[in-house]
């Protein structure tokens, strides 16, 4: 009775006749995308989460450029949507960049600062000073969340490039969060 050929030695068998067989004719697979090392875990959902919250922010801005009265908050609005319009096509970069999916994964979700689209419908169905004080309490929830996730990124990331729209997220937020209306 013959023994079959130890299971190194037949694998190794199987791919010399399989490249054997190649030649010529096949042509060498491409090579995959260099892995990239800039971007940890704490960038990727940091940059993932921050998509969606200035995103669904904007709504609640043009609210309040619309139908706030003090205007030093409507002043805020515009300032912070230039801020948003500056930063999302960076956010979008930086995602692109690290190979992220273009789908919303918060969709839907109840998180602290996101605001989600009760909260809109809340907010576009009063007026005047219940309008107000609904919108300042989005906004500050808003904008002291981001700065908090801002202070995770800064601490914890290792992208340069994201830390550093990090540093700017949390002093423009925590800038902004002081100058709303105290309650």
């Amino acid at each position: 009775m013959r023994r079959p050929p130890p299971r190194p030695l037949v694998l190794l068998a199987v791919m010399i006749a399989l490249l054997a067989g190649c030649g010529e004719a096949a042509k060498p697979a491409a090579a995959p995308p260099p892995a990239t090392t800039e971007f940890g875990g704490t960038d990727l959902a940091w940059v993932e989460l921050m998509i969606p919250m200035d995103e669904q922010l904007i709504p609640v801005l043009d609210l309040v450029r619309d139908k706030a009265q003090d205007q030093n908050l409507v002043k805020l609005a515009g300032e912070l949507h230039g801020v948003y319009d500056q930063e999302l096509p960076k956010l979008r970069a930086l995602s692109d960049q690290a190979g992220l999916p273009k789908d919303n994964p918060h969709k839907g979700h109840k998180m602290p600062g996101l605001v989600d689209a009760d909260r809109l419908a809340a907010l576009r169905q009063n007026d005047g000073a219940a309008f107000e004080r609904q919108a300042v309490d989005c906004l500050r929830e808003h904008l002291d969340q981001l700065a908090n996730l801002a202070g995770s990124e800064i601490a914890n990331g290792t992208s340069p490039a994201v830390k550093a729209l990090a540093r700017q997220v949390a002093d423009t937020r925590g800038g902004a969060s002081a100058r709303l209306p105290k309650a």
